[in-house]
């Protein structure tokens, strides 16, 4: 059968509301063309790895794939694709495998070359990835001396519930634009991530690549509200905080990240609502495109660059 038959089959079964028909993923020629603005580059990035612990595990794969879009959050073309295996020195776990489809003799031997991927993101201007921290942690455990980028994250810089898609992971998102692909492998999660980023947000209407660009390029503030009272724990969760690690000293604590608008309206609720209105000496860190969701590069936030943010930031805690 014809794919032109099979298109107009699809059509009457969407038109019919019993059934909802997906596509599977082909490479588009291009996204928009005739635009005047200036073109900027960008890559969508994606690694395989043993596991999801970056202590432990090892990138197994490694696919970018370079695109054209313009700051208005246009895209337009696909460019050139970079794909490499790479030996772990380790035994893939069996439901790595499963899930990837690579195997121990397919990377056996492979060393990807950390001037060859740095060639090919020298003239990018944003790297972009889905669960960005922990592509970004695996990339720079393995390039440490790539120059950084400034990244995105198809994940958490698209506010998906407001757009009324209830699930983060990439295939349900395709799945929302009607599109499917063979997923788990790095070049394919490429060229997926891209396909959703050239498409319209459901209910905002506006490029899903604009609102990305607007989210990861601004300043994020993260507060942290450390030796919070035991009894603010509910409090705090509920308002987004996160129990994690301080990057640096180690200790734990309730933290939150915001945009540069929310600062003082966040410390002044702190200040009234869980420090009961002491003055607060909280550590706050400045993280801007090039240093968020990296280990390596957060000198890149000394108070040098941001002085006069930290200033304002310690004369809202004494307030």
């Amino acid at each position: 059968m014809k794919l032109k038959d099979l298109k107009k089959m699809a059509a009457i079964l969407s038109q019919s509301n019993q059934y909802r028909v997906t596509e599977k993923y082909q490479r588009p020629e291009f996204y928009n063309i005739g635009d005047s603005d200036p073109k900027l580059i960008g890559v969508f990035l994606d690694i395989e790895a043993t596991g999801l612990s970056s202590a432990q595990d090892k990138l197994i794969e490694l696919g970018m794939v370079k695109f054209e879009y313009s700051e208005n959050g246009r895209i337009f073309r696909l460019l050139d694709e970079f794909s490499r295996y790479q030996d772990p020195h380790m035994s893939i776990p069996e439901y790595i495998s499963k899930l990837t489809g690579i195997t121990d003799d397919m990377v056996n031997g492979h060393q990807i070359n950390e001037h060859e991927a740095a060639s090919y993101l020298q003239e990018v201007d944003i790297i972009i990835a889905h669960n960005a921290q922990f592509d970004r942690t695996f990339f720079e455990m393995t390039f440490p001396a790539i120059p950084p980028k400034a990244w995105g994250c198809s994940m958490c810089d698209i506010d998906w519930k407001i757009e009324g898609i209830s699930s983060h992971k990439l295939e349900y998102i395709a799945y929302k634009y009607n599109f499917f692909y063979e997923g788990h492998r790095a070049v394919i999660d490429s060229l997926a991530g891209i396909h959703i980023l050239a498409q319209d947000l459901p209910n905002s209407k506006q490029p899903v690549l604009k609102q990305l660009l607007a989210n990861a390029l601004q300043l994020k503030f993260k507060l942290w509200a450390t030796d919070s009272p035991y009894d603010s724990k509910d409090l705090l969760r509920a308002r987004g905080y996160r129990w994690s690690n301080h990057p640096t000293t180690n200790y734990k604590s309730w933290s939150i990240e915001l945009a540069e608008d929310k600062v003082a309206e966040e410390i002044d609720y702190l200040r009234s609502n869980i420090y009961g209105g002491s003055t607060l000496n909280m550590p706050v860190e400045i993280v801007d495109a090039y240093s968020r969701f990296s280990n390596n590069y957060k000198h890149l936030q000394n108070a040098t660059k941001y002085q006069d943010k930290i200033e304002w930031i310690k004369m809202l805690c004494l307030k």
